[in-house]
């Protein structure tokens, strides 16, 4: 996990064990692979206008 991910668990209410609890939940419904993508997704977006503010 890199450090910005990190930081934003240590900044919110959640903790690491809550996040395993969901990532548990929604592999047990068969939903993980969806949001995991859906996080990338936005994650790359993120990159990509960072790049655009850069150019």
């Amino acid at each position: 996990m890199d450090e910005a991910k990190k930081q934003i668990i240590k900044k919110s209410n959640y903790t690491y064990s809550d996040a395993l609890e969901v990532s548990a939940y929604l592999i047990e419904v068969g939903k993980f692979e969806r949001f995991y993508k859906e996080m990338q997704i936005h994650d790359f977006q993120k990159e990509l206008d960072e790049m655009d503010d850069d150019e």
